[in-house]
């Protein structure tokens, strides 16, 4: 089972009927072709799979060279390294063949194929080969084989239809995709957890929206990040539109920050609960998406901007933040026949914290995928920031993938 491989894996496997595969087989006049109807249908599936054999193929003819570490290079380098440089973006595709025999300029072409490689494989975009872009460009044929294996496995956990209309958000690529009817109408970068406060992968169904919403803190978080925060500057929690209340009982008494010795307290005896006012300044934002799900998680806005120009995004404390709020919500509200008439905009400036349901529940895949092919038939890797990877890999290796 997917969720013995990975704890964080919480998107049950398609049913298999023994007795209907059986007669399958039986009555087919080839027991491979049988087999391989058994195989995944989502295209996502098939990409990698092409990709694969594409991988395959380069890593029996050498694979690419190794770029040896030194000076940084960059636009208007002279090294000797530049001719490994473009024979390996040339054998991956991002840059067009030409004669690298002899070219140890790094040119402008140069540059641009590697912020192309840069782009497909989240890495800031700057166009010159530092650190950690040498790394990635250093990673043998071989590792991205077993990395695209990894992902393969991943979609044979997934259901063979996702529908019509839904949303996708793929954690490891820090991105979300609306899609409707086969295409993708939107496609937004996100926040996720912290690696220590990971986002599982599930499916749900966004059923409301939120405008306007207060934050329950919830207990944990409290204290381990609010109650350090207050107590090293008595009006954290003034400033920050919160209020505190003497319990988590129904009508419990709210208090003045300022009448409580916060020193007094620790996580082991802090019983208040926190709450924050709808505002600029509140941790959801404008916009709070919900899917009802055991794991705490949603979507929603943020008021931290300037996070989402990050290369790597993992901020949260497990839900995922939304870069384009409104285009999302205007998307959840409309379905064809069913869509709600509703000014976004003007729901969120009468500041009045109220709820929209919306007209079908949509459905909602939280994935973690460090390996795919993109719409534009763009091969996409992405650093494994969970540690996932590692879980699927030895399942597969020993059999109980």
């Amino acid at each position: 089972m997917p969720q013995a491989v990975d704890p964080k894996w919480h998107i049950s496997q398609p049913a298999v009927n023994p007795v209907a595969l059986l007669t399958a087989v039986t009555e087919s006049p080839s027991v491979h072709d049988a087999l391989r109807q058994l195989t995944p249908s989502q295209v996502g599936y098939l990409r990698l799979k092409t990709l694969l054999r594409d991988y395959r193929a380069l890593d029996s003819s050498g694979g690419w060279p190794v770029v040896p570490p030194g000076e940084v290079l960059e636009r208007d380098s002279r090294d000797q390294r530049v001719q490994l440089l473009r024979h390996r973006l040339i054998l991956s595709g991002d840059l067009a063949g030409d004669d690298y025999g002899s070219a140890f300029h790094f040119d402008a072409a140069v540059e641009a194929a590697v912020r192309n490689f840069q782009a497909r494989h989240g890495l800031e975009e700057d166009g010159i080969v530092g650190s950690k872009t040498l790394v990635a460009l250093n990673v043998p044929v071989s590792e991205r084989i077993q990395q695209i294996l990894v992902n393969m496995e991943r979609w044979r956990w997934m259901p063979d239809e996702l529908g019509d209309r839904y949303v996708l958000v793929n954690m490891a690529g820090f991105e979300l995709q609306a899609v409707e009817d086969g295409e993708v109408v939107m496609d937004m970068r996100v926040i996720i957890g912290r690696p220590y406060r990971s986002t599982p992968a599930f499916v749900g169904e966004m059923k409301y929206l939120v405008f306007n919403p207060y934050w329950n803190i919830p207990h944990k978080l409290a204290i381990l990040d609010l109650l350090p925060k207050q107590q090293a500057n008595p009006d954290y929690l003034r400033e920050g539109g919160f209020r505190v209340y003497a319990s988590w009982k129904k009508g419990a008494e709210e208090l003045d920050p300022a009448d409580i010795d916060w020193s007094a307290f620790t996580p082991a005896n802090f019983p208040y609960r926190l709450r924050q006012d709808p505002g600029e300044s509140n941790s959801l934002g404008r916009i709070k998406f919900m899917l009802p799900n055991p794991y705490a998680v949603y979507l929603h806005d943020t008021p931290s901007r300037h996070l989402f120009r990050r290369p790597v995004r993992t901020f949260s404390s497990g839900c995922i933040r939304v870069e384009e709020p409104l285009q999302l919500a205007n998307f959840a509200l409309g379905n064809g026949e069913n869509a709600v008439t509703v000014d976004v905009q003007k729901e969120i400036d009468s500041g009045e914290n109220h709820t929209r349901s919306l007209p079908r529940p949509l459905p909602v895949y939280l994935l973690y995928l460090t390996a795919w092919v993109d719409e534009q038939g763009k091969v996409q890797f992405r650093n494994d920031v969970y540690g996932r990877d590692v879980l699927v890999q030895r399942a597969c290796a020993s059999g109980t993938g």
